[in-house]
């Protein structure tokens, strides 16, 4: 499996601990149930990690470009199969030739300004891409078209482009193609109908293409379906016996069933890097830009909560010098704070946060924060430490987390299914560990051990 590349801007500061003791209800409650708590505060070590790649596994395919003040360009184009059910075929088609064909992109959102020109065109991919095989944001797509197999474009303005072919979305893209590749198609269906049947053998035959930009900036457009029709004529016979012509299509659609693969480049990122070269500010950048890893002075808690209980744990990060413009980078909706040796594996799973490797926090923008609940994490390193896990609680310590967007993917009654990492453009400085008047730190409350049950 590639891996991502990470290149890190180090960012470090020794971590410390401080406790308050607090005893409650003392003066009420008799001495044998007083439950006494204590606080302790870590501060924590953090750095700003550059990525060149997310795994693909989110089905929105986004297209357009975007550049931020403060953050530079993100780019963003993608190659999709289309799919193709079982034994489909061709019809009697009318002169044996294809009419017209069309290639339609379905969007309801974008981020930026839609009044934005663009020019989108469309390749023909020719080489096979993998239905099982995981496939990362900065593949090189050069290696699956050429630039001579250009079989159309259309210019339009995300916001202009109404949809006057479907009631599902509001946005239509429709961009006429050449009909060669599809009179082809036509023809070799006619020597050999199993190339029509079904998803497997049709992206075997036809690979499928690649949706990119020829020009224009300003706009990230989300397209969630898009179909490829081929136009043609059919002769009938109407209820008189007569023969008449009318217009008939086949429909190839972007599915589920197939795979579609999102490509982002920030072409222009380490010309704003020293510009965040700030020890108090750690950085996020979306899609696919820039992390932030977290490391716990693990050591130093699990010594000094040896034999405690854990009442809460929190780990606060906030957001600062957040951008007003109208089209400025916003934060992020959610964020996943993950256990840095899972960032593969957890995504490619379909996973969702547990509380123990991986937490989830909401952006509050009335704070500007997120708050993530570490409370079982922390319970469980000092149980670890002190020898209390027994033979069904399987945990391995560890101390360094990435800080990641998330999207939230729920089922109709809104209930959590699993996390994709987030392909919407968004962006978020942070205080750091080494920020001098509010540093990242992690804040705790616990008691003695035997004063209460975890």
């Amino acid at each position: 499996m590639k891996k991502t590349a990470l290149f890190l801007i180090p960012l470090c500061l020794l971590c410390f601990a401080c406790t308050q003791g607090n005893a409650l209800g003392e003066g009420i409650q008799p001495e044998k149930d007083k439950l006494v708590t204590d606080t302790a505060t870590f501060v924590l070590t953090s750095k700003t990690v550059i990525t060149d790649s997310i795994l693909q596994r989110n089905p929105k395919a986004v297209l357009g470009e975007y550049t931020d003040t403060r953050f530079g360009t993100t780019q963003a184009d993608f190659m999709t199969q289309l799919y193709c059910p079982p034994a489909s075929k061709f019809p009697e088609v009318t002169d044996n030739e294809i009419d017209s064909v069309f290639l339609y992109l379905f969007y309801d959102e974008w981020f930026g300004n839609s009044s934005a020109l663009f020019e989108t065109s469309v390749y023909l991919v020719d080489k096979q891409i993998d239905l099982n095989k995981p496939y990362y944001t900065n593949i090189k797509v050069e290696d699956y078209y050429k630039k001579e197999n250009r079989l159309g474009s259309a210019t339009f303005t995300p916001i202009t482009a109404e949809n006057d072919w479907t009631e599902l979305q509001k946005y239509c893209v429709r961009v006429p193609l050449e009909t060669g590749f599809a009179q082809k198609m036509l023809e070799d269906f006619q020597a050999d109908s199993t190339i029509l049947d079904g998803a497997e053998n049709f992206t075997k035959y036809f690979p499928g293409l690649y949706v990119t930009l020829s020009y224009g900036n300003g706009c990230m457009v989300y397209i969630t379906d898009a179909q490829l029709e081929f136009c043609y004529n059919v002769k009938y016979k109407d209820k008189n016996e007569v023969l008449r012509d009318t217009v008939a299509a086949n429909y190839f659609p972007m599915s589920k069933e197939v795979r579609q693969i999102n490509r982002y480049s920030h072409p222009d990122l380490q010309a704003y890097l020293s510009e965040m070269e700030n020890d108090s500010l750690n950085f996020i950048y979306a899609p696919a830009g820039m992390f932030t890893e977290i490391e716990m002075p693990l050591t130093e808690i699990t010594s000094r909560l040896s034999e405690k209980n854990i009442n809460y744990a929190r780990l606060k990060i906030t957001a600062t010098d957040i951008d007003d413009d109208a089209w400025a980078l916003t934060p992020p909706e959610k964020l996943l704070l993950l256990k840095k040796q899972d960032v593969h594996t957890f995504f490619g799973q379909y996973n969702k946060s547990d509380n123990l490797t991986s937490f989830m926090a909401t952006y509050d923008d009335d704070e500007g924060c997120y708050v993530f609940n570490l409370s079982n994490y922390i319970q469980k390193s000092v149980r670890h430490a002190d020898g209390d896990l027994d033979s069904t609680q399987v945990f391995e310590p560890f101390s360094q987390f990435l800080v990641i967007p998330v999207e939230e993917v729920v089922n109709t009654d809104k209930v959590s299914l699993y996390l994709l990492q987030d392909t919407r453009p968004a962006a978020l400085k942070l205080r750091s560990a080494a920020n001098e008047e509010w540093p990242m730190k992690l804040e705790l409350v616990y008691s003695a051990k035997n004063s209460m049950t975890m």
